[in-house]
């Protein structure tokens, strides 16, 4: 029996809001220390060159191209300070689709601004499974999609207690796809 109904599975609307704000807080966080650290790691690597400078009464080429190398890295690390303080980052409002023939899942942001970005997904509903793991410890329970084709095994999971559909609903419904 082929499924004919679509599935889709939306985050709950105050988690979805209180998780975009403890993200952005935690973007804002990272860019600032970031800041910081570039600041702090160009103010050690320019101080000892412009004292000694200073000290030798002169600066020659070779000086200054030095200089120069030296602080790519705190440069850099204040333009991502900055790049990450720019940032605005929002959770999708799906989390799953579910369609007669296929799973989707929706392209997400990272809060660092190194990490890429999650890529949207789409995987062949006949090949994708789902179970739900327990909580344990300080984690939520979540539901554990997994892929497998041609020997490649792929998973995302999301929090079961931040999507607003039931959780075994969720498992029901692949479970479903199974028995083609």
């Amino acid at each position: 029996m082929i499924p004919t109904t679509t599935l889709v599975v939306r985050y709950d609307e105050s988690g979805r809001l209180a998780t975009d704000e403890t993200l952005q807080r935690l973007v804002r966080k990272q860019g600032v220390l970031l800041l910081i650290l570039g600041m702090l790691l160009g103010l050690l690597v320019l101080v000892p060159f412009v004292t000694w400078a200073a000290t030798m009464g002169g600066v020659d080429v070779a000086f200054v191209l030095a200089v120069a190398a030296l602080l790519v890295v705190p440069i850099a690390l204040c333009a991502l300070g900055v790049r990450q303080l720019r940032r605005r980052l929002r959770m999708p409002e799906v989390a799953v689709t579910i369609t007669p023939t296929d799973v989707l899942f929706p392209a997400m942001d990272r809060p660092s601004a190194l990490m890429p970005r999650v890529r949207a997904e789409e995987w062949t509903r006949t090949e994708t499974t789902a179970r739900l793991i327990p909580a344990a410890g300080l984690n939520d329970a979540r539901v554990e999609f997994t892929w497998e084709h041609a020997g490649k095994r792929r998973r995302r999971s999301i929090a079961a207690g931040n999507i607003d559909v039931d959780p075994y609903a969720v498992v029901a419904a692949l479970g479903a796809a199974r028995e083609v």
